[in-house]
């Protein structure tokens, strides 16, 4: 924590995956993590393209907050059964963690991928489906005029 406050996770930058499933975290993501929040990660996925990994305490949070909607409200019951297959993992002395095998078949991440800083968490997606999006996904009219009212 610098002066108390919590950075933003921001920026994307190259990585693997390896064939045993181990994720080396960015160098500069991966200080930003263990000086603000240590270690402990939650690692899910809320889409089939990408993984998300979250410092635990921010992982808690998510929780509070699936906790409070009704459990039964379809949209929280299918989010809840996608994240059960996520695992809390550790961040390792050599700044890797082991995206478990279950969550490597169930979201095509392995090999080259890009860590996108996403605030809160980071994304780990596989690296063409990043370049793909970037070159093809562009803002409709009614997006721009949504993100207009947050005035970014």
């Amino acid at each position: 924590r610098r002066g108390g406050r919590v950075d933003r996770f921001r920026g994307g930058f190259p990585a693997t995956i390896d064939g045993k499933g181990r994720l080396k975290l960015p160098a500069r993501l991966r200080e930003q993590l263990e000086a603000d929040y240590g270690r402990e990660v939650f690692v899910c996925s809320f889409f089939p393209h990408e993984l998300r990994v979250y410092p635990l305490p921010v992982w808690q949070a998510v929780e509070e907050q699936l906790l409070k909607k009704p459990a039964m409200k379809p949209a929280v019951l299918k989010l809840v059964e996608r994240v059960n297959y996520g695992q809390l993992l550790e961040v390792d002395d050599q700044g890797r963690i082991l995206v478990p095998a279950l969550l490597r078949e169930m979201v095509d991440v392995e090999g080259e991928v890009v860590v996108s800083g996403r605030l809160n968490h980071l994304a780990v997606t596989k690296r063409s489906r990043a370049a793909s999006f970037l070159e093809g996904s562009s803002l409709s009219d009614g997006e721009l005029e949504e993100l207009a009212q947050l005035e970014l």
